[in-house]
């Protein structure tokens, strides 16, 4: 019986990456659970496995960690969009299936979001953080964003659409367990659609 090669060794670089991807997601943990008051850097290092002397030398401090999560948080939202939105089987999906798509993300990921808005609202120096790590990718994430919507590409305003999908979604993810969601829902695909039909009409042209 022929032996099994041995396993790769990881890089040093790779080790690295794993640690501080461990430490993130960690911290989204700590924020959705915790709440950004209640996030701290024992809670952190404790739901990670990892000793605090290893998340300082990722992070060397709590606000630096806490807005790399951010900027973290969010371009895992738009890999999970990306998923679920430009699979192969993207074609088949209509307006509505692609805004359920975000609305359901919103609603999962609701409390963590609003978590993070509080830490962005009270401690300038992680807003400031987190505005310039955000800068770097931000023309990249937003030509990504709008590769969701193909129906919004045949429209002057397809990124500002986007934007406003994304708005109507999360309002609805605010209010998740009302019984007028569903119709609300509707009413908003509706009113997007309406506008599609408007701009996209040669007769209206």
């Amino acid at each position: 019986m022929a032996s099994q090669a041995p396993a790769r060794r990881r890089t040093q670089e790779e080790r690295r990456a794993a640690t501080r991807a461990t430490l993130l997601e960690a911290t989204i943990h700590c924020l959705g659970r915790e709440g950004y008051a209640g996030t701290s850097i024992s809670a952190i290092t404790q739901e990670a496995g990892v000793s605090r002397g290893a998340l300082l030398h990722h992070f060397p401090t709590k606000n630096e960690l806490i807005a790399h999560t951010i900027v973290y948080f969010y371009r895992q939202r738009l890999e999970r969009f990306k998923q679920h939105l430009l699979g192969a089987d993207t074609a088949t999906l209509s307006l509505e299936d692609r805004l359920r798509v975000l609305k359901k993300d919103f609603a999962t990921w609701y409390h963590t979001a609003l978590e993070i808005e509080v830490a962005m609202r009270t401690n300038e120096e992680i807003a400031a953080i987190e505005q310039s790590l955000a800068a770097r990718d931000h023309e990249e994430m937003s030509q990504e964003y709008e590769q969701l919507f193909p129906e919004f590409v045949a429209t002057p305003f397809a990124r500002e659409l986007v934007g406003i999908a994304c708005y109507l979604m999360r309002g609805l993810a605010a209010n998740e367990n009302d019984d007028k969601v569903d119709r609300q829902f509707e009413v908003c695909a509706s009113m997007i659609r309406s506008y599609l039909d408007q701009v996209t009409d040669p007769a209206n042209k």
